[in-house]
């Protein structure tokens, strides 16, 4: 019973791997001509880290941003997703005080309000996905190959493919804490869309998406120093307006390192599954 159980189990993930397969783009080797292509591309070398202390401050202004998550505007007409956003787009709304709502959601929202406070997720070691995972207190590293760009991430050891070899999304992505990222360039900025995002992401940090939510980002190195990150929350269903922030990086003479969340970690989970927080054995 338990032979023919597995075999039928196996069979199952071998039909779904073989669909999954066809679903696939078909890949190919570089050929020289790529990898002269990529000699032409920013130089993004070395480790980036999100800037806490402010000190973009004095250069932003030359670079053309706005102070880190202010009003910026959505990304422009041709983006990575084949159409332009709304027009504007600020941090948590151009209102303040949270996203901007659609009606429909807003109604949904008052008969079933959103659970407030709480440990994180994060005590728990589970990473908070896309957008947060890129503005973690850790560096960041990216590694640009023909068709494709890596995204190594220090914290909770993460990693991002974004492709830039021409594919769609796939008609029916699997949700994950990343999502489905596909690039291209506009001169020395990539423009990188994502969509196909779990139940974990929140919008905000407080609201469920729908399945039509678009993360875009509009990643350049400003100069020697700075890179910017220009990143824009697109959901047509839950809001009303894109939400829209900046963040800078510095760059630092380092490496990635390990980072394992869960070695000696004391967090605790509660009756109900929410992570909390245990003072015993702390040194």
């Amino acid at each position: 019973m338990q032979t023919a159980f597995k075999f039928a189990v196996a069979a199952g993930l071998v039909v779904v791997g073989a669909a999954m397969a066809a679903d696939a783009p078909k890949s190919r080797a570089p050929t020289a001509a790529d990898y002269a292509a990529l000699a032409k591309l920013p130089d993004w070398s070395g480790v980036w880290e999100p800037d806490w202390r402010g000190e973009h401050r004095a250069i932003e202004a030359r670079a053309g941003g706005a102070p880190g998550g202010a009003r910026v505007g959505g990304p422009p007409a041709g983006d990575a997703r084949g159409g332009s956003a709304p027009a504007g787009g600020a941090r948590f709304g151009g209102r303040g005080g949270g996203p901007q709502l659609t009606p429909e959601f807003q109604a949904k929202m008052a008969a079933n309000p959103p659970a407030r406070g709480g440990a994180g997720s994060g005590a728990n070691c589970v990473p908070p996905g896309l957008p947060g995972i890129m503005t973690q207190p850790y560096p960041i590293e990216f590694l640009i190959t023909p068709g494709k760009i890596g995204i190594l991430i220090e914290a909770y050891m993460q990693f991002r493919h974004v492709f830039t070899d021409g594919r769609p999304h796939p008609a029916d992505p699997d949700p994950t804490y990343m999502g489905h990222s596909i690039g291209h360039w506009e001169g020395d900025t990539l423009v990188v869309d994502s969509v196909g995002f779990n139940d974990s992401i929140k919008i905000g940090g407080r609201y469920p998406h729908s399945d039509q939510m678009h993360i875009v980002e509009r990643i350049r190195r400003v100069d020697k120093d700075w890179m910017q990150i220009q990143t824009t929350t697109i959901d047509p269903e839950v809001l009303a307006e894109p939400i829209t922030t900046t963040n800078w990086y510095k760059h630092l003479d380092d490496e990635i390192r390990e980072y394992i969340c869960l070695e000696n970690n004391h967090d605790s989970v509660d009756e109900n599954g929410q992570p909390g927080f245990s003072t015993e054995n702390q040194k």
